[in-house]
């Protein structure tokens, strides 16, 4: 699929001098890219109403690029994988940006949860307009008309009637959403015979699914890793200990605080009388009172071999001669 700007395409009748020019610009106004067919149409038509926008990461809070569809009803996330050496040959041309482009949906409540938990600060019920009014991200204001908009008392309290409603953070139905989505993204995963556990690798070279000793936590862990991506650090901890398990961190953790206690002590022997029978304060520093032995060379633990039954040692050549006991 490719999204041209419009006035860009050029006529496939062009004679060869006007391809050669094109084909030596740099022309970065065509990329390749991946979304749903109900949001953006496989044809070639220069009319396109998706809108690309600028909106604030819900768990980093920092500046993305997400993606509405045609009617406004569905936000998806763009994602771009780039590699040093890639290009694209698209019609008789090649396209120097190897870049893909990928557009995925996600539920705007993920995308609206940060703003509703700042207004709830002021301890009021606020209407949707009001609790996404940001001026450093005015294409927020789209989110409030998002399919995925009307669960919003899935997270929140609501008041008033159903043509005007006020919202409220709360942070109890906040987590069991969360929980519930936990919960299904695992059914999914273990459905699917994900390997969640010891180094996740690819079921496309596993020949049978009984290498995977993975749990419904294991499961349900991997699956909160996942969406705490979209949710702040504090919700995440939050969720794990709504869920009852502990992080990956957290577990690696204390399984290396389990793996590196020291082996229990054996209890000394002793004697009847209860004292030590050996002086185990000789093998301290500074209370022992023999000398370590020297290292031996490789020449004196070969001598040290050699059976010396009736040798004399070199010293008893240099010593006085013994006197003769015999009388003359």
């Amino acid at each position: 699929m490719r999204l041209r700007d419009r006035g860009t395409t050029t006529s496939r009748n062009e004679d060869s001098s006007q391809k050669m020019t094109k084909h030596n610009k740099k022309d970065q106004s065509q990329w390749v890219f991946v979304a749903p067919k109900n949001v953006v149409s496989d044809s070639n038509s220069e009319e396109q109403d998706v809108a690309f926008v600028k909106l604030k990461h819900p768990k980093t809070e920092k500046s993305a690029m997400f993606m509405f569809s045609s009617d406004g009803s569905t936000v998806l996330e763009l994602l771009s994988f780039k590699e040093k050496h890639r290009s694209w040959f698209i019609d008789e041309s090649v396209q120097e940006d190897g870049s893909l482009m990928m557009a995925t949906p996600i539920d705007p409540l993920f995308l609206i949860l940060p703003y509703l938990v700042k207004a709830e600060k002021s301890g009021k019920y606020i209407t949707l307009d009001q609790i996404l009014d940001d001026a450093d991200y005015p294409q927020c204001h789209r989110l409030a008309r998002c399919s995925g908009a009307s669960h919003l008392h899935c997270i929140s309290s609501v008041r008033g009637a159903s043509d005007v409603q006020a919202y409220r953070y709360d942070s109890d139905k906040a987590l069991d959403w969360l929980k519930a989505k936990v919960e299904r993204l695992a059914e999914k995963l273990e459905e699917k015979n994900v390997h969640v556990i010891s180094g996740a690798h690819s079921a496309t070279f596993v020949r049978s699914s009984k290498g995977n000793d993975a749990t419904k936590e294991d499961y349900l862990r991997y699956a909160a890793g996942m969406l705490s991506d979209y949710i702040t650090s504090d919700h995440s901890k939050q969720l794990f200990s709504h869920l009852g398990i502990k992080a990956v961190a957290e577990k690696k953790a204390a399984e290396t605080d389990t793996a590196s206690e020291p082996p229990s002590k054996k209890a000394r022997l002793s004697t009847a009388n209860g004292e030590p029978e050996e002086d185990y304060s000789k093998n301290f520093n500074g209370n022992s009172t023999e000398k370590p032995k020297p290292k031996l060379t490789a020449a004196q633990r070969a001598l040290s071999k050699v059976d010396k039954t009736g040798m004399k040692s070199i010293a008893s050549f240099f010593g006085k001669p013994k006197k003769s006991n015999s009388t003359k």
